[in-house]
């Protein structure tokens, strides 16, 4: 800047010297001779600055051509993609990859399984105000871009009105629905959206999720479903369970019943091999059935209790020659303890004797209870306590650790999880980590071994309790890796 300045004033003085005895006209002409010099030098700039930025993009698209991603062969980009986008944010991260450059689109465009993540569609009239014309064009384009392959749609509606601009978009697509969940914002869907059901071809309908659907619906809309060749699951979370089901062709089944008709609904799923059952217990003791329902590829079993006082009878009518997921959830705490009998778990266990992962939540059942439970599970490879502090106390952690000679409980277990717990005069976090520690060896431990633990070593540990879980906890469980060990 200093010599800026410096050539300015001696360019000043200059012409001040040189000038100071010529006539106004001479100078007058000084000056035009100048501007005609200075129009002729800014247009030598101009042409010399679109140069520099013609070389200057000329420049970076070279670059851009040798760059890393470019030597990779286009097939992977849609790979790279795939990986990039997240199921949560699906639709923000395939539109933002799509924009990058012309280049990206076109590969982002097709590729169809990229616009396949699962859709949250509002079908309510007056939902998207001004923008509804740009949100149903942006509809038609992504659902557009996933042709051929099939999709996830979840429908948001009620009775009272229905967009059917956005409707017609929807229903084009309804023979590539992979999965529907309707979503229902009042008792029962719009005439209009049920009668376009109703006379659709799911043909890769594959599972199905109905929420507050009511019993009240037109039952032309639920049999189109009987008709889907490809369902095999199935959640209805409503007190109306709609009878008009394919029931025999039903791998996986999540349902909300009252505890009289579990049974019967069961009995028509003779291919399950995931349920969850929430349902109501009974409160006054039923006659037993003499009859036994055997679901020969049930694998997982969820079973949530919500209320009364019994829950025996399920599991007293139950065979699952291959579960090997057991989660019972006891809502009503108050009442469990009274009226569990280990007989009759026992009983079922003996018709279930493949469980690997056994979970239980909100439950009273005691230490005792709790171990003859898991006696009878003999391949346990996971077990998950929340909420069951009557069950889980010094006792319990003692007969969970490894001592050499002696065959503890459970030895097959290898992943622990211990929700919503409490320390105090029967459950201490020096028993607790000595228990944890008996069951764990680093790979140099193991390999010195002449003779392997009679135990497996731990994959995952999980403690997450009702108060923070101190330093002297972490510190006593300090040799445990963080990939194993989680402290909440």
């Amino acid at each position: 800047m200093a010599a800026t300045l410096s050539s300015v004033h001696a360019v000043v003085l200059e012409h001040r010297e040189r000038n100071k005895k010529s006539s106004r006209a001479d100078i007058e002409r000084f000056i035009q001779e100048s501007e005609l010099k200075l129009a002729s030098l800014e247009s030598q700039i101009s042409a010399l600055i679109e140069l520099r930025d013609r070389e200057r993009t000329c420049v970076a698209t070279l670059k851009d051509l040798i760059a890393p991603i470019h030597t990779l062969p286009v097939e992977l980009l849609p790979e790279i993609f795939e990986v990039a986008i997240r199921a949560e944010s699906h639709v923000e991260d395939a539109l933002q990859i799509s924009q990058v450059c012309s280049g990206w689109r076109q590969v982002s465009h097709s590729t169809p399984r990229l616009w396949t993540g699962k859709m949250w569609i509002n079908l309510r009239e007056d939902t998207h105000g001004d923008r509804e014309q740009v949100y149903v064009d942006e509809l038609k384009a992504w659902l557009l871009r996933s042709v051929p392959l099939t999709i996830p749609i979840t429908l948001v509606l009620d009775s009272e009105s229905i967009n059917n601009r956005i409707l017609d978009e929807v229903m084009r697509t309804a023979p590539r629905w992979r999965s529907l969940t309707l979503k229902m914002e009042s008792e029962a869907p719009a005439p209009s959206f049920v009668s376009r059901l109703a006379e659709s071809k799911l043909n890769n309908l594959e599972e199905l999720g109905l929420l507050r659907f009511d019993k009240d619906v037109d039952r032309a809309a639920l049999l189109s479903f009987t008709t889907a060749p490809r369902l095999r699951k199935l959640e209805i979370l409503s007190n109306f369970l709609p009878m008009s089901m394919p029931w025999s062709r039903l791998t996986g089944l999540t349902f909300t019943s009252s505890t009289l008709t579990v049974l019967d609904i069961l009995a028509q799923c003779p291919n399950l091999i995931q349920a969850v059952v929430r349902a109501a217990g009974w409160n006054v003791l039923p006659q037993a059935r003499r009859d036994i329902l055997t679901l020969s590829h049930l694998r997982t079993l969820d079973l949530r209790f919500r209320d009364g006082q019994h829950f025996v009878p399920l599991s007293d009518c139950l065979s699952a020659p291959a579960l090997e997921e057991l989660y019972l959830d006891f809502w009503n705490r108050e009442t469990d303890r009274l009226f569990w009998t280990s007989a009759h778990f026992t009983a079922f266990q003996l018709r279930a004797a493949n469980i690997t992962q056994l979970g239980f939540e909100d439950s009273l059942l005691t230490v005792d209870d709790l171990k003859i439970a898991i006696h009878h599970a003999p391949s346990l490879t996971h077990l998950t306590l929340d909420n069951c502090g009557a069950c889980f106390d010094d006792a319990f952690a003692n007969a969970l650790c490894y001592k050499p000679d002696t065959t503890p409980l459970a030895p097959n277990l290898h992943h622990f999880v211990l929700f919503r717990f409490d320390f105090g005069d029967n459950f201490t976090e020096d028993t607790l980590a000595r228990m944890i520690v008996s069951r764990w060896w680093t790979d140099t431990e193991l390999a010195s071994r002449l003779v392997p633990p009679a135990v497996a070593r731990w994959t995952h540990v999980e403690l997450n309790g009702n108060r923070y879980l101190g330093e002297e906890l972490a510190d006593m469980l300090k040799d445990l890796p963080s990939d194993v060990l989680i402290l909440l």
